[in-house]
């Protein structure tokens, strides 16, 4: 009898277990998907745009755009869509940049004057934030603060079988709080290799490279939910509360530093980092070349936000309007807005891929890049 009841504890402690959800955040349930019934039509912005753009963002009244030529890399323009400046050229000096900056989620600092300063990451030196309204009266990038913080960090494992010691390079993306690059909400990408964890998905809050606290996501993680979790972080314009959709799955996170509220909204039904998570299997692509390489065979989910006052918008390609396209992956997307309490509000269907994209507020207007046409589009939300 006393054999009958462990056996019986056992397995009840197990299902228990199985049952608890490995999820840390509370999960707000809401349905988003295929609820657009308007389509927008862009119109084509047409200016001296330069090469190979890689961001765009509003800025008070100017239109800036970050670019992967190799000097003047930085453009800004009127809202008349006039040239007004063109700096930040590649080079080894303080307002130079070893390597094409990048601008991470487009965010835009202040300083105690209230003057715009654009943080860039240099990946071979650190962040460099450019003061733009001196830049653009000195006709050159004015560097406003820097530090060596890098968007990659490179760790040694040693590998079990063969002893050979491994060098993994884990992204690190992260935005600035307070309107300092010295205090900043980073997110450690994950990185498994041969189903073997090297690195799980941590976001921590730290304040001149100590950090001050960590935020977990999932109680234990699994080698399966690298295929699933992550995306990029997008910050409130004026407050320190940070969104991150999934790029591979229906959920939007929520991080509410200021408040210390941390939450997650879910598309009710949809797949679960609780269920049982199906297994990828990259599919073989060839090259022009003749060669192969391997691609994930799904498509994206969320993919680029930008942000208002009261609510931002996002990008979604996992709705039957883009799926039902010939080549979903280059598809047109769906338009989906939430409040920052993660209420779904709206959504339309938008006529055109989307690859950067970013809101002038004060106009209610939408520029969005396409990089598979080279063109800028710009909606009117205003309607």
């Amino acid at each position: 009898m006393r054999k009958f009841a462990l056996v019986l504890v056992t397995v009840l402690l197990v299902l228990s277990c199985k049952n608890q959800s490995r999820f840390l955040l509370d999960v707000k349930e809401v349905d988003f998907v295929n609820k657009s019934d308007v389509t927008l039509h862009g119109t084509e912005v047409v200016a001296d745009w330069p090469l190979d753009i890689s961001n765009i963002a509003v800025c008070d009244s100017f239109l800036l755009v970050l670019s992967g030529e190799e000097n003047n890399m930085f453009y800004v323009y009127s809202d008349e869509l006039e040239l007004k400046g063109r700096f930040c050229n590649r080079g080894r000096a303080r307002n130079e940049f070893a390597s094409g900056p990048a601008w991470f989620s487009t965010q835009i600092l202040r300083d105690a004057r209230g003057d715009a300063i654009i943080p860039l990451q240099d990946r071979m030196i650190g962040v460099k934030a450019i003061d733009l309204q001196r830049s653009l009266e000195a006709q050159s990038a004015v560097i406003a603060a820097q530090n060596d913080f890098k968007s990659i960090n490179i760790i040694e494992r040693r590998d079990e079988n063969t002893g050979f010691r491994n060098r993994i390079t884990i992204a690190i993306r992260n935005l600035f709080l307070d309107n300092d690059i010295n205090r900043r909400f980073e997110y450690y990408n994950p990185v498994v290799i041969d189903d073997v964890i090297y690195n799980e998905p941590r976001y921590v809050v730290t304040q001149d490279t100590t950090q001050v606290k960590e935020i977990r996501l999932l109680s234990r993680f699994e080698a399966l939910d690298f295929d699933y979790v992550g995306g990029n972080l997008y910050k409130h314009p004026s407050r320190n509360l940070i969104v991150q959709p999934f790029r591979n799955m229906d959920y939007i996170m929520f991080f509410d530093l200021d408040n210390d509220r941390n939450f997650a909204v879910h598309q009710v039904g949809s797949l679960s980092l609780d269920d049982d998570l199906p297994i990828v299997e990259d599919i073989e692509v060839r090259r022009d070349d003749g060669t192969l390489s391997y691609k994930d065979p799904r498509t994206d989910h969320f993919v680029e936000v930008a942000c208002a006052e009261s609510f931002f918008m996002v990008t979604y390609y996992s709705g039957d309007y883009t799926l039902g396209q010939p080549d979903p992956e280059n598809g047109a997307p769906e338009l989906l807005f939430f409040d920052w309490d993660g209420n779904f509000l709206k959504s339309v269907k938008l006529d055109s891929h989307v690859s950067r994209m970013t809101y002038d507020e004060k106009n209610q207007l939408l520029y969005v890049v396409d990089f598979s046409t080279d063109r800028i589009l710009r909606y009117d939300l205003s309607r």
